[in-house]
């Protein structure tokens, strides 16, 4: 127990603890980061952030053997860690799940990363006061029917999306068609994965504005690359490292569905890798500006955390309009790791427990 305490904690803030005794093991991801951790000099615990019933026994789940994390694994009693990983799932964190959390860590003054990240709508107000909005597609807020009508007028195709949502859930495409008609469609409404599409007149546009709830952007529908005929956009995922710099982790090219609202797996995108991507384009005759785009989320990246010090994971999904252009869809402050492959995690790892270790030092 000597030697728990006196450790140097990285504290994983997690639901996905294993429930069994000693014996049992995370996800392989937590491992690789156990990993990597010790090259830092870190040992690694996971904990249930909604599970802790006193944040001075902190009830966790550690390797019996700090050097072998791809073998047993026992719940533990700890002291508060001396840096946090706060990675409990998205629709939990914007909840509030993380908050007593975040709140303890702020009182402890022990670093925690992520921290929260503006919302689409904050994103965009901050990339304006930054002066990098011309990165990001021109965008307002929703207010009525007849603003919205202006927008279709002046763009012909819009996105109207949640300012706070994520997973492609609620996001729409209007088209402006001939004799005041719009067709409305999205891949994803209420939670339901459905292709959901209506025509509808002004009166009925109206109404469709009354029916949303909460905070909504209308974006301008930006021209995306098409290979294949299909959408396409760029997960890029980026970390800070051992020094405190922003370290591209991967670009994933992502094809949407035909005639798909959203590149989001879950609403019938598809994954490729970047070389398959890019080799299918240059078929085409079309060239993908993968420096241009790793640049423009660098900028962004380097942008955010002068203003949230303690921000180490983003990712951007960026576009390529048929011009050339690059352009910041949006920004995901969890991205999925499901969309990397593995050279990608070991990277993402060894940054992970090297960002740890710098902010210990900070």
């Amino acid at each position: 127990m000597a030697n728990h305490q006196q450790a140097l904690w990285l504290g994983i803030a997690t639901t996905a603890v294993p429930r069994q005794g000693r014996g049992a093991r995370p996800g392989a991801h937590y491992r690789r980061i156990a990993r990597a951790a010790r090259r830092h000099g870190l040992r690694v615990c996971l904990f249930d952030p909604g599970r802790q019933a006193d944040w001075s026994r902190l009830s966790a789940f550690a390797p019996v053997d700090p050097d072998r994390p791809d073998g047993d694994w026992e719940p533990v009693s700890l002291r508060f860690p001396d840096v946090v990983y706060e990675n409990v799932y998205v629709h939990l964190a914007v909840k509030g799940y993380s908050a007593p959390l975040r709140a303890e860590a702020h009182r402890r003054g022990v670093p925690l990363f992520n921290p929260m990240l503006p919302g689409k709508w904050q994103m965009i107000r901050f990339l304006q006061r930054a002066q990098l909005d011309h990165l990001a597609p021109e965008t307002e807020a929703l207010t009525t029917a007849e603003a919205l009508w202006r927008a279709l007028e002046r763009w012909r195709t819009v996105y109207v999306k949640p300012s706070g949502g994520y997973g492609g859930v609620n996001v729409h495409r209007l088209e402006l068609l001939g004799r005041d008609r719009v067709r409305a469609r999205a891949d994803r409404r209420f939670g339901r994965v459905r292709n959901w599409e209506r025509v509808m007149d002004r009166p009925h546009l109206a109404t469709f504005v009354r029916s949303l709830r909460g905070r909504y952007l209308v974006q301008r529908g930006l021209r995306l690359l098409r290979v294949g005929g299909r959408k396409v956009d760029f997960r890029v995922v980026l970390h800070r490292d051992h020094q405190g710099e922003w370290q591209l982790i991967g670009v994933v090219p992502k094809l949407a569905a035909p005639d798909g609202v959203v590149t989001n797996i879950i609403a019938g995108g598809e994954r490729w890798t970047l070389e398959r991507l890019v080799s299918a384009a240059k078929r085409e005759g079309k060239e993908v500006p993968v420096e241009s785009l790793v640049r423009a989320a660098q900028t962004i990246a380097e942008a955010l955390s002068r203003r949230y010090p303690t921000l180490g994971l983003v990712g951007f999904d960026m576009a390529v309009e048929e011009d050339g252009s690059v352009r910041m869809i949006e920004m995901n402050p969890k991205p999925a790791r499901s969309l990397l492959d593995r050279p990608m995690l070991e990277k993402l790892a060894a940054c992970q427990a090297g960002f740890a270790r710098w902010l210990t030092r900070r």
